[in-house]
């Protein structure tokens, strides 16, 4: 603002400079015609003397005004406009720099898609690297889920899933291990139901790097 401020001064001195140059000066000299005549100065006489006063008409242009008005509207505009430059930039910086971090988080967690992977491969992707792969497998696709970390990481809500398959925790919507027992039953009707909503909504989310091996499809067909 001190830039329009300046600017605003500036232009107040300059009409005051024109106004200046433009005043009419006029001397009164002692004659007769003095008495009778109209006119805008101011004059005194005096038998034997000459007395002058300077009578000065200032006059401002109407365009100089219009010119300094315009000129600060200008200058207020473009302080304005600098500010939302200035804001634009930064922000232009930033989608550059998180650009710059998003690719080199999808370099750190990529990992080679293949065929088959067994449930003994998909251990090691288990969330414990922090800005590695983590892999999980749901009817028979196994999904890199890196992308929700928050999820699926070290110490996150659903990290029991991953590195494993995860089809009968999403099938019966527990996160908890089962028992021996309960391992060797089929999934029920609600259950397989449940399943294949999960896994759709995994699959529209996770890129799938391959098929788990030995998966059955009877165990979550409807």
């Amino acid at each position: 603002m001190s830039l329009l401020l300046s600017v605003i001064l500036f232009q107040l001195l300059s009409i005051s400079l024109l106004t200046h140059l433009k005043g009419i000066e006029s001397f009164a000299f002692p004659t007769r015609r003095h008495h009778y005549a109209k006119q805008t100065h101011s004059m005194t006489f005096q038998r034997g003397q000459r007395l002058d006063r300077v009578d000065t008409q200032l006059t401002v242009e109407p365009t100089i005004i219009a010119g300094a008005i315009a000129t600060a509207g200008a200058a207020a505009w473009w302080v304005s406009g600098s500010e939302e430059r200035e804001k634009k930039a930064k922000y232009s910086e930033w989608e550059a720099r998180e650009r710059e971090n998003q690719l080199e988080r999808e370099s750190l967690a990529y990992i080679e898609p293949k065929e088959q992977w067994t449930e003994e491969e998909l251990k090691p992707y288990n969330g414990d690297d922090e800005t590695g792969p983590i892999l999980l497998a749901v009817k028979g696709d196994v999904f890199n889920v890196w992308k929700g970390r928050n999820f699926y990481g070290k110490g996150a809500e659903y990290n029991i899933m991953a590195g494993r398959d995860a089809t009968r925790f999403l099938a019966k919507n527990r996160l908890e291990e089962e028992t021996e027992e309960e391992r060797c039953k089929e999934l029920n009707i609600a259950e397989r139901a449940s399943v294949e909503a999960w896994y759709w909504t995994i699959k529209n989310k996770y890129e799938i790097v391959g098929k788990l091996a030995g998966y059955d499809p009877k165990t979550t067909e409807m």
